[in-house]
């Protein structure tokens, strides 16, 4: 594309389409020996465009417990149709995340958001295998007060495309014996490897849980929970602007236990159950604006059927088996139920739609990438 006095013959339009439709391992592999493909590759607005490209496909990343080494791992399927044996990514001990249990938030940009049950918050790029754990939260707390539960979000601010997780921390006061509000709200910007602690009031007085229970979709977070009176409402956060707001659901909303709030199709879905029995029935609920909700479908009867964990391409089902654990594909179109084999332990089985990411975590740190015959080596330097 360039020739030997280092003009370029081919348009640097046409460049970066060509180099948009390609997979990450070569464009890591092309900007190791070519400083102005290296250039066109670390540009912001290449990586948004290469991230949203249709060549870029959705693939199935799972975390499961890997029952052989006791530890949290995640898995791939390089198989769009998941017919393929999945890939090993991970296991996560050296950055102390494989204490259970371990909480993924997810994928944004190719970027997961992942949490230890204890103080370790980090910041995940699958493709690059690009870690980045967090400073550990400062909140001074009074000696009396008890952590009692930690919710997360996770996302981007639209307007400065910087990266953000919100920290929800509620404490047990042990002088009265109850749950203290409000809990303590810290927001962590990756531009600065910084928690900042905001002043804001949640509009609930009850922890928000962020297991399958939440989503993120242009700019703003949400979680489903329901109040002292089992009211449904939605709890959101603005990266944009750091607020908090609530967005009730319909009165005639059915009161059936919610099993969890996910995304799809940048739409946000509300799983719901009849109440526990022999044969279950799922309802797909789908929100078309604030406050308008539509009922997709109703699935089942299910036998040997914990919970759903997702959906997937071409409305496809993900769900956990009661007895095995065991992660499965349900098609509502044929009905039939496929064994993808991960296996879940305590609820820890999730799945996530990922695709390939050039986001670096590094800060102002560059890599390069450095092939020989039968490896990869990764060396960072400073620009």
């Amino acid at each position: 594309m360039a020739s030997n006095s280092g003009n370029h013959v081919v348009p640097e339009d046409v460049t970066v389409e060509i180099l948009s439709r390609l997979p990450v391992k070569s464009l890591m592999r092309f900007g190791g020996v070519c400083r102005y493909w290296y250039t066109i590759i670390r540009n912001s607005s290449f990586i948004t465009k290469h991230h949203d490209h249709h060549n870029n496909n959705v693939h199935l990343l799972v975390q499961y417990y890997n029952f052989d080494t006791e530890k949290f791992a995640f898995s791939l399927f390089p198989d769009e149709n998941l017919d393929s044996v999945p890939l090993l990514y991970h296991e996560l001990d050296e950055l102390q995340m494989s204490r259970d249990p371990l909480y993924v938030l997810g994928p944004v940009n190719g970027i997961l958001c992942l949490f230890n049950g204890g103080d370790h918050v980090a910041l995940w790029n699958p493709t690059l295998r690009d870690f980045r754990l967090l400073p550990k939260l400062q909140e001074n707390s009074p000696p009396y007060f008890t952590i009692n539960w930690d919710s997360f979000a996770f996302g981007l601010d639209p307007l400065t495309k910087n990266y953000k997780v919100v920290w929800i921390r509620y404490f047990w006061d042990d002088r009265i014996d109850t749950l203290y509000f409000p809990p303590i709200v810290a927001v962590y910007t990756l531009w600065t490897n910084s928690w900042k602690m905001i002043e804001i009031d949640l509009p609930l007085n009850q922890p928000i849980d962020s297991t399958f229970n939440d989503g993120f979709i242009n700019g703003t977070y949400y979680w489903m929970t329901s109040d002292n009176s089992d009211m449904y409402m939605i709890i959101s956060f603005e990266m944009g602007n750091e607020t908090f707001g609530m967005i009730r659901l319909p009165l005639d909303f059915p009161k059936l236990p919610w099993e969890g709030l996910t995304v799809y199709n940048d739409s946000l879905i509300v799983i719901l159950y009849h109440p526990p029995m022999e044969e279950k029935y799922f309802e797909i609920w789908r929100m078309e604006k604030e406050g308008l909700w539509n009922k997709q479908l109703t699935i089942g009867p299910f036998l040997d059927i914990d919970r759903p964990l997702g959906l997937w391409k071409n409305g496809e089902l993900f769900l956990e088996s009661e007895k095995t654990q065991q992660l499965l594909l349900y098609n509502i179109n044929t009905q039939e139920t496929k064994v993808l084999g991960p296996r879940g332990y305590e609820h820890c089985l999730k799945v996530l739609n990922y695709k390939q990411s050039l986001v670096s975590l590094k800060g102002q740190n560059e890599f390069r990438e450095v092939y020989n015959s039968s490896n990869m080596i990764r060396e960072f330097c400073t620009s």
